[in-house]
């Protein structure tokens, strides 16, 4: 059951409201965040945009492409864009006019009055900006792009330099970012804050939960100790540390929750094959985004197993974090930056002390006596609680 988190809050006397269009929401914890925005103070527009061969991929077809903007709860609205390949790197100001108008429709349908505020995931959408004429500017950095397109690492710098430069608002939710952007545009440095991904209002029990919960029942079976890792398995994963963990805790269930994904003759991946061959290792696949709260809160002991040398890594706020505080479950970590801002709450550790850490909080029991600070942390820092503190700062 949810908690009951922050009420509305009521927009002051001198305090307008806010048309608030976010361009887009493709990954859940940005579709997370923004559907939290409280109606009382924005009206809002989740876009998802993708090209041609990804919807197709997806199993999206021509027929069900580009329809109008639809209603997903008071003050809400959702609308899908499936554009040409090519549309953000190659061909973007042809590109974003589809884009641009459905804000421009939308806003006038839905937000005539309101200011409007444009927030933009990418840095190439700033090519969009002078077509919709947005009233406040936000960049919504949640990645090192440059990662994404390193044939044109460059132009990606570039424009994103420019985005910060442009925008009112930078926010990154990872503090490493912040850094290395305030280095890089330190003219815009006092508009560049940090702002860690939030916990869904809905994945955050009534109280504290220093105890697992019962097991799903798709790993009913396995014995105790649960030791859990929820997350793609791909080569961000620190392999040769998961295949030494399952070695030195044969008693332990191992459950790892996400896709595989294809073999090959990377190191890494001999590494994972290796771990999987494990028999207390337990790759139960993908699980739907709903199910997940389920897993977190049924583990003895949650991971984050990531390479530290990995770049995304280093770059990145893992999604994780969150998950884990508010499922209430004991962390250990490797130290990655973003990992190392939260030591009062979960263990973070070396690679080479990270079997050695999971040995002593197994043994210790699976109530490692800070379950409260965890799900204090969490009601903090809840999606509803993050997108009132953006929409402070835009407004500010």
């Amino acid at each position: 059951m949810a908690s009951t988190l922050t009420p509305p809050r009521v927009p002051s006397s001198d305090q307008r409201r806010m048309a608030l269009a976010v361009a887009d929401v493709g990954w859940y914890t940005t579709e997370n965040l923004f559907r939290e925005t409280p109606d009382s103070r924005a009206s809002s527009l989740m876009l998802r945009c993708a090209d041609v061969r990804v919807a197709w991929s997806k199993g999206e077809r021509p027929w069900t492409w580009n329809r109008p903007a639809s209603s997903a709860s008071p003050g809400l609205w959702r609308r899908d864009l499936v554009l040409p390949t090519g549309w953000m790197k190659t061909y973007p100001r042809i590109g974003m006019r589809p884009i641009a108008r459905a804000i421009r429709r939308w806003k006038s349908e839905h937000a005539a009055d309101d200011p409007l505020a444009l927030v933009m995931t990418y840095p190439y959408y700033l090519h969009m900006a002078d077509r919709v004429w947005p009233d406040r500017l936000v960049y919504f950095n949640v990645d090192d792009y440059r990662l994404y397109w390193p044939k044109v690492a460059d132009e990606v710098t570039r424009i994103e330099h420019r985005a910060v430069r442009e925008a009112d608002l930078t926010v990154c939710t990872s503090l490493h970012r912040v850094e290395e952007l305030r280095r890089a545009v330190p003219e815009a440095a006092d508009k560049i804050r940090h702002l860690p991904h939030g916990a869904p209002s809905a994945s955050i029990p009534d109280r504290p939960q220093h105890l697992p919960s019962e097991l799903p029942e798709d790993i009913a079976h396995l014995p105790r100790p649960l030791i859990g890792y929820v997350g793609t398995l791909e080569d961000r994963v620190d392999w040769s540390l998961m295949a030494r963990l399952a070695g030195s805790n044969p008693a332990a269930s191992i459950v790892l929750v996400g896709r595989v994904g294809p073999d090959g003759d990377a190191p890494w991946q001999a590494d994972r094959r290796r771990c999987l061959a494990s028999p207390n290792v337990h790759a139960i696949g993908w699980r739907p985004q709903t199910t997940i709260d389920a897993y977190n809160r049924s583990f003895d002991l949650g991971l984050i197993p990531y390479r530290v040398d990995h770049p995304f890594n280093v770059a990145c706020c893992p999604t994780k974090i969150m998950d884990y505080m508010a499922a209430g479950r004991p962390v250990v970590a490797t130290d990655l930056p973003e990992c190392r801002l939260y030591p009062h709450l979960f263990d973070v550790v070396t690679p080479e002390d990270f079997p050695g850490a999971v040995e002593a909080r197994l043994a210790a029991g699976p109530d490692d006596g800070r379950a409260a600070l965890r799900w204090e942390f969490a009601v903090e820092n809840s999606c509803r609680r993050v997108a009132e503190r953006l929409l402070d700062w835009i407004e500010a």
